[in-house]
């Protein structure tokens, strides 16, 4: 079997490496543990500004200066995404999508997923670095984050007032990722639905893509001919991302670090037999000419697993 083709590989980083986010985590936790004064009984935000920590996480302001989470806020709550919460809470029912965030951060896309798009099911963030997990869990017990502080309702598609605590769990994506075919290995793992219905991807790939781990992997198609390849880690990540995804579910990423057409070809390339991603949906950002060609500087896809 010849070798998959992919996007050519970016230049190893800082910012692809675990000690980089452990660092700027534990910074972040020692930043906020001078100010943890909890949001005072009012329904005054503005006097609340100084205890709401929106802190100058790369990976989350590296997005926010595109409108990123609003973008991707407006496009999981609009009419024709199929979980939206106008689709999915009625009367009666109990039919709320599960949410899992890959690469959390400091939580605060879960939490507006919650508090502005209605979203009341089972929410769950994951990272590899344990202060990133202790930062987002601070974030949402204090409500120092404007994410938390938030009523508004997001147009006219959401499911109300969501309530429900966030679950946030130090978790590896690539080293740990066979725990998700062993049953009851993970107590937030949906194992019984066979993935999450909705998972979201803010940057994670990027910053996975800017690693330059290698791990060895077969190149040929024979057992007795096979050779043995060193792959970037990045090559490990959409397949194992799709597994998390129930079959039907959706997968979103966004990426500052990708053109469009190339998060299509990272995802979409691998197909096995009846299990794939395919494009469902994009979010529209404004774009921009230069040197003669159209771009924009960030770009969100949606897959769904089929």
């Amino acid at each position: 079997m010849a070798e998959e083709s992919h996007p050519s590989h970016l230049s190893p980083s800082e910012l692809g490496t675990k000690d980089y986010w452990e660092t700027f985590y534990a910074r972040t936790l020692t930043h906020i543990s001078t100010k943890q004064t909890p949001k005072q009984e009012t329904t005054d935000l503005d006097s609340d500004a100084e205890s709401i920590d929106d802190d100058d996480d790369p990976g989350t302001s590296w997005f926010s200066e595109h409108n990123a989470p609003d973008k991707v806020l407006q496009f999981l709550t609009a009419e024709d995404f199929p979980l939206a919460p106008c689709n999915t809470v009625s009367a009666g029912a109990n039919n709320h999508p599960s949410i899992l965030d890959l690469g959390t951060g400091n939580g605060s896309m879960l939490a507006l997923l919650r508090k502005r798009g209605g979203f009341r099911g089972v929410m769950v963030g994951v990272d590899y670095s344990a202060r990133s997990v202790e930062l987002a869990r601070e974030l949402q017990r204090l409500k120092m984050h404007s994410a938390y502080l938030t009523d508004d309702e997001d147009e006219e598609c959401t499911g109300g007032g969501a309530e429900g605590e966030i679950r946030f769990e130090e978790w590896d994506i690539l080293h740990s990722a066979e725990e998700v075919t062993e049953q009851g290995k993970l107590d937030w793992f949906p194992y019984g639905e066979g993935g999450f219905d909705i998972v979201l991807d803010k940057g994670t790939f990027d910053a996975v893509s800017l690693s330059e781990e290698v791990v060895e992997g077969d190149a040929g198609a024979s057992v007795a001919g096979r050779r043995k390849v060193q792959r970037r880690v990045c090559e490990m990540y959409p397949g194992v991302a799709r597994r998390l995804v129930k079959k039907g579910g959706f997968l979103v990423v966004t990426s500052c670090n990708w053109t469009e057409e190339e998060l299509v070809m990272w995802f979409t390339r691998e197909k096995g037999e009846g299990d794939r991603l395919e494009v469902w949906g994009r979010v529209e950002y404004p774009r921009f000419r230069f040197g003669g060609k159209e771009g924009q500087g960030v770009c969100t896809v949606c897959f769904q697993r089929l």
